[in-house]
């Protein structure tokens, strides 16, 4: 499997239809909310109405159609603040 990074690239139509490109997978999704983990990290879309139009892992395209409100990349953490794994190598 090649392991080059995709290029990332988003697309927003009239706040109603979003493209990505770079998706690596879909963490979570439901009518309010969709969370993809992407090449730039966590992406959470919120709206409402959201509906997954089309995904394709392997060439990390994703497209969602509805009321789009908000588009959030963030980082992961944990709780505390740091990684299990950093708490033993103090």
């Amino acid at each position: 499997m090649d392991e080059t990074p995709r290029t990332h690239r988003l697309e927003l139509q009239a706040r109603r239809t979003l493209s990505v490109h770079g998706v690596k997978h879909v963490d979570r999704f439901d009518d309010d909310t969709i969370v993809l983990v992407t090449e730039m990290g966590p992406l959470t879309i919120r709206g409402r109405n959201l509906r997954i139009h089309h995904l394709d892992l392997d060439r990390g395209e994703f497209a969602a159609e509805g009321e789009i409100d908000a588009l959030t990349y963030t980082q992961r953490t944990h709780p505390g603040g740091r990684h299990p794994l950093q708490r033993l190598w103090r």
